[in-house]
């Protein structure tokens, strides 16, 4: 075992990152780094077992960054039926500690540590320093959370809100959510922004919009129809291939999108900014027009001050690894 290595994991819906990461040499690159598909293993242990019997080092604690609550440091994964005990993985692992954080706390932190590079300005706007900002991330599921400043340190906040009610901003929203009521007792900002919402999205707008005979026979043959209708829509803007549904299948969502994050910002006084993390919003970065998002962002009473928010889309779909191992490190020296 080394004292000065920390094994740090980002586990979603879809799949698990693990990396290991050395207090000496932090904040660069992990020394080891793996992903795996959540599909078909039991539960974490297996999947750090593998990991760990690969990577030649033994790490001294773990901080896992987990998509789902985290009562009394265990969760139970909102979108995967797993269950995780951070006491019972320390005993297990021999770890002297295990921290676990949701997901978009560890996302939080480590778009903090991201340059300009990493990041696809959607509203420049004006930064106030100290203040909060916010971030809210549609992957398979929508996460949300914000990061308060104490005496110059960022402290991130956990969240549930991508669960809070749908709230709809205009007709065809509304529209949306009558639909959407006959399938769910209840509707989540996530049903209808993330990506399992897509072909739910896609399935309202059907009844009113043709489906290209190309389109239909590509949606039977696939397992799951997000990769196909963001292809589909992605290959029209840029290629000019006829499918208007698809289009306006994912820009319904960006602007879902664009009101959420307003409605996180406001609830938030995220003057510091709002990023946009999760897989989905680069994957439709060519369909994302910067004045429709910020002309639904910045609407309202306060549409002045939301207008000055700087919002940007977080490129790097790995924030959550170093964000993990950044809320690791922080909390051993805090109990040093």
């Amino acid at each position: 075992m080394n004292d000065s290595i920390l094994l740090a994991g980002d586990i979603g819906g879809t799949k698990t990152s693990l990396a290991l990461y050395s207090r000496d040499a932090w904040p660069g690159p992990p020394l080891q780094r793996q992903t795996f598909a959540n599909r078909g293993a039991s539960g974490i242990e297996p999947l750090i077992d593998r990991f760990l019997a690969t990577a030649g080092l033994r790490p001294a604690a773990a901080c896992l960054g987990v998509a789902g609550p985290v009562l009394g440091d265990r969760v139970r994964l909102t979108n995967l039926d797993w269950q995780i005990d951070g006491p019972a993985l320390a005993r297990r692992f021999g770890l002297g500690r295990v921290l676990l954080v949701n997901d978009l706390v560890a996302t939080a932190m480590g778009a903090l540590l991201l340059d300009d590079a990493s990041l696809w300005t959607i509203n420049r706007g004006r930064l106030v320093p100290d203040a909060t900002g916010c971030i809210l991330a549609p992957g398979t599921g929508l996460g949300e959370a914000w990061v308060v400043r104490h005496r110059g340190r960022p402290l991130p906040r956990a969240s549930e809100g991508g669960h809070a009610a749908f709230a709809p901003r205009d007709d065809l929203q509304l529209a949306l959510l009558r639909f959407m009521r006959q399938r769910h007792g209840h509707v989540s900002v996530e049903d209808v922004c993330s990506g399992r919402a897509i072909p739910a999205l896609f399935a309202f707008l059907r009844q009113r919009q043709t489906v290209p005979s190309w389109l239909e026979e590509e949606l039977q043959a696939a397992n799951d129809a997000t990769p196909v209708l963001v292809a589909a829509a992605v290959a029209a803007v840029r290629n000019g291939r006829d499918c208007a549904i698809a289009v306006d299948t994912v820009r319904l969502f960006l602007d879902i999108l664009a009101g959420e994050a307003a409605n996180l910002a406001l609830k938030t006084l995220a003057l510091a900014g709002v990023h946009i993390g999760g897989g989905m919003a680069p994957r439709v970065l060519p369909l994302l027009d910067r004045d429709r998002f910020m002309a639904i962002f910045s609407q309202g009473v306060y549409h002045e001050m939301l207008s000055r928010i700087p919002v940007r889309l977080v490129l790097d779909p790995d924030v959550a690894l170093p964000g993990a191992a950044a809320c690791g490190f922080t909390a051993l020296e805090e109990n040093a």
